[in-house]
C-alpha cells in the first residue's frame, strides 16, 4: 500500500468509529480525572471526633449558663457509639427419609451512592460515657454543681457520682 492509500484507509476509519472513539476519550478522561482525596477514617476517629464535638457544645452550652463562667468539659467513653445495619436473610430447610439439613444465608444490604455502594444503617446507639469533668470559674459554689450535674446527665446519662466539677484556678 502506498502513503495515500493508508491515509484514506485511516480517514475512512476514523469516520466509521468516530463516535466511539469519543466514548472511549471520554470515558478515559474521566477515570484519569483527580478526585478529591479525603484519607480513609481510623477506626474510632469518627467516635472520637463526635466526642471532640460534644465537649465543645457543652462547654458552650455551660459557658451561657448563669454562674459557671469559662468552662472546660472532658468526657471518657467506656464503649464507643455502633451503627446496626440491615440484612437481608434466608432461610431454607430440606428433609428427606435419611436426613435433614437446614442452610441459612444473611447478605449486607447496600445502596448505590457516590459511585459505590454504602450498607443500610437499621439503628445508632450512643457511646456509653465512663465519666466526666468540668473545670468551670463557678465551680465552687453547690447552685452551679447542681445544674452542671443537671446538665451533664441529660446528655450523657451518667449518673451524679460519675461527674465531677471543680473550679477553675484564677
Amino acid at each position: 500500500m502506498k502513503h495515500d492509500q493508508i491515509q484514506t484507509y485511516l480517514h475512512d476509519l476514523f469516520d466509521k468509529y468516530k463516535y466511539l472513539l469519543l466514548i472511549c476519550a471520554v470515558g478515559l478522561a474521566l477515570l484519569l480525572w483527580p478526585q478529591s482525596e479525603t484519607p480513609d477514617a481510623q477506626p474510632g476517629e469518627s467516635a472520637r471526633t463526635e466526642q471532640a464535638d460534644l465537649e465543645l457544645r457543652l462547654q458552650a452550652i455551660l459557658e451561657d449558663m448563669d454562674g459557671v463562667g469559662k468552662a472546660r468539659v472532658l468526657l471518657t467513653v467506656a464503649r464507643e457509639g455502633e451503627t446496626e445495619y440491615a440484612y437481608d436473610r434466608s432461610e431454607s430447610q430440606t428433609v428427606s427419609q435419611e436426613s435433614s439439613s437446614q442452610n441459612r444465608q444473611q447478605e449486607l444490604v447496600t445502596l448505590s451512592e457516590n459511585g459505590g455502594q454504602v450498607p443500610v444503617p437499621l439503628r445508632r446507639h450512643g457511646p456509653v460515657y465512663r465519666g466526666a469533668v468540668v473545670v468551670c470559674e463557678g465551680g465552687d459554689r453547690a447552685a452551679v454543681k447542681l445544674a452542671v450535674t443537671e446538665v451533664i446527665q441529660s446528655l450523657t446519662g451518667l449518673s451524679a457520682d460519675r461527674i465531677v466539677i471543680s473550679k477553675m484556678k484564677q
